[in-house]
């Protein structure tokens, strides 16, 4: 192999190695996203929403999902519960979640009582003030709400 054709070979592997690298930092920097159903990542995302309610309302539930974004290791979800068999419906549940080494955990559930603040953008500021790395992107704009 000449000299020439040496530099080149290591010239395209060294941006083969860059790409890779970079490549990962880009895929950490995610662009918002919507896992379609089918996704293993909607999946794990909805299952850490089923364990919360499992937990704290002691109900088996599936979701009918109005909104899902994840971006980052972190999730904005809007959904409808639903008894497994269709029969039973209950209160929307809106939700953030953040990925951690266990799986999809809630950090946030915004209250479903009447007499609580609208989650629209000033609620979805206050979460972007107090959740630093929180990326604005999981959060629907005004025109994506279908409530």
């Amino acid at each position: 192999m000449t000299t020439g054709r040496k530099t080149v070979v290591l010239c395209v592997g060294a941006l083969l190695v860059l790409s890779l690298v970079f490549g990962g930092a880009v895929s950490a920097a995610e662009k918002p996203y919507t896992p379609q159903p089918g996704n293993p990542v909607r999946k794990a995302v909805l299952d850490g929403l089923r364990e919360w309610v499992l937990e704290n309302h002691e109900v088996r539930i599936v979701f009918v999902v109005r909104y899902l974004k994840v971006a980052g290791g972190w999730a904005w979800a809007e959904t409808i519960p639903q008894s497994p068999d269709g029969t039973q419906r209950y209160e929307e549940l809106m939700a953030l979640l953040n990925r951690t080494g266990e799986g999809w955990k809630v950090l946030h559930v915004p209250s479903g009582e009447e007499d609580a603040p609208p989650v629209d953008g000033t609620y979805f500021e206050m979460l972007l003030e107090e959740v630093p790395g929180l990326p604005r992107g999981i959060f629907p704009r005004e025109e994506e709400k279908t409530n």
